[in-house]
């Protein structure tokens, strides 16, 4: 055996051991949490109900220049499954069940292959659509439901933060503690953002966070926790760049964590945020070749895939194993359906009408912005490369902008790809465009970068 095929094999080992020990710590902290009763949160559980009740499915937020949406929907449900653990049999969360409630539930339907079930006082007879706020209030105002559906496809680690929360106040204050985290890392990355790379730099992140409205954002658990994560990701490779051995193995581990906690939302944020990022550093210390940037991109891309898709595998592989639940052939088709839109597989709609819908979610206002500050910047730029008689490299500059300009188009793949998802959901799927955002800042800035002596 030769030494490179050595190498591999060392490599490969090295990302199953870290697979294995990521499952390992995913299992153990819901287990921990899973063994808090129920009965301990009832009390904030209902009061959230109430709230959620008045909210309804979907918040709807009058900006002038634009409506903001903030989808409760989901909060809904994911307060219920955090409700429904059943603490004397721990191992149960990996069933995901809402309205279970032992000694009233009377009927369990497992994960299905399209939408998650309801109770049928809580189903739209015309249309099928779910309500999943009126349910919950029913649930914990003696409605005395008694039939209750798993979603185990997903491994819902938000409930190693949210039945903790749960056990100290309500959706309302949770909602604040998501809004103060925010802050907090907002102003975290763009202070770092600032020190390790450039004021500029800073200065369109924050633009582009402000774009998505990141912190009415935070009013949403099943939202926010995206871009908390790619936050506290891009925090850390600040942090740590120098030290970080092997940037693989980090945006695996990125790519696991993603799916562990997320409910496919925006998972792509958490590739693509820290990915500029890295590219920001890597340019401040090094002249890199067009060849290393597609392999960086290449490679950093099939890793966070990697990482994503295995740990979401793996969580149908163990429930079919433990629970002897149908769920691979399920989660498959619900990939496809969500992909594909409709049983049969075919969209009312084509491709760019879901690319544009997203793009139009942005409102006329921060589009036109977005195009003014980047013309500002290269006219400002220009006229300080003339006033002072300055030399650019236009060739290496459009060398350095090379990942950002691939980068730029993620979010329109991600919309290609998942076209029935981005297509329903636009409303909050549109944000992944802050990927797109950063990139076109950048690539305005960089374009004309006077150049190094």
């Amino acid at each position: 055996m030769n030494s490179k095929v050595k190498n591999i094999l060392k490599i490969l080992f090295k990302y199953v051991c870290i697979t294995f020990i990521l499952i390992g710590i995913y299992i153990i902290s819901m287990l921990i949490v899973s063994l808090i009763p129920s009965s301990w949160m009832k009390n904030h559980v209902k009061e959230s109900s109430e709230t959620l009740y008045k909210d309804d499915e979907k918040v709807t937020i009058d900006l002038k220049y634009k409506e903001e949406n903030i989808f409760t929907f989901t909060d809904a449900l994911m307060i219920n499954t955090a409700y429904s653990i059943d603490s004397k049999n721990p191992a149960s969360f990996m069933l995901a069940r809402k309205n279970y409630i032992p000694g009233q539930t009377k009927k369990v339907y497992s994960d299905g292959q399209y939408n998650l079930g309801a109770n049928k006082k809580y189903i739209n007879p015309n249309t099928g659509d779910l309500y999943q706020t009126k349910e919950l209030y029913g649930l914990m105002h003696d409605d005395n439901i008694e039939d209750s559906y798993e979603y185990g496809r997903y491994w819902h680690g938000y409930l190693v933060l949210l039945r903790p929360l749960l056990l100290i106040t309500n959706y309302s204050g949770i909602r604040i503690i998501l809004a103060i985290i925010t802050l907090i890392c907002v102003c975290a990355l763009l202070y770092l953002i600032y020190k390790k790379i450039d004021l500029i730099s800073s200065i369109m992140f924050g633009i582009a966070l402000l774009s998505i409205n990141i912190f009415i954002v935070s009013q949403a658990i099943n939202e926010i926790l995206v871009y908390l994560i790619a936050m506290i990701s891009s925090i850390s490779l600040l942090i740590k760049y120098k030290k970080i051995k092997n940037i693989g193995i980090f945006f695996f581990i990125i790519g696991s964590i993603t799916s562990f906690i997320d409910l496919l939302t925006a998972p792509l944020v958490t590739l693509a945020i820290p990915l500029i990022l890295y590219f920001l550093l890597a340019q401040k210390e090094e002249n890199i070749s067009i060849k290393k940037y597609l392999i960086d991109i290449l490679k950093i891309g099939i890793v966070w895939c990697l990482g994503y898709g295995i740990t979401w595998i793996l969580k149908w592989v163990l429930l079919e194993l433990i629970f002897k639940r149908q769920i691979i052939s399920n989660a498959i088709e619900q990939i496809l359906y969500r992909a594909n839109g409709g049983h049969a597989g075919k969209l009312p709609y084509t491709a760019s009408v879901v690319i544009l819908r997203n793009i139009l979610c942005l409102s006329n206002t921060v589009i036109y912005l977005i195009i003014a500050i980047c013309i500002l910047n290269i006219l400002v730029r220009t006229i300080i490369i003339v006033k002072n008689k300055e030399k650019i490299d236009i060739k290496e500059n459009l060398k350095k902008c090379i990942p950002y300009a691939i980068i730029f188009f993620l979010p329109i793949i991600w919309y290609l790809v998942i076209k029935q998802h981005s297509y329903i959901h636009s409303f909050f799927t549109y944000r992944i465009l802050v990927i797109s955002i950063i990139s076109l800042l950048i690539l305005a800035n960089q374009i004309l970068e006077k150049k190094k002596e």
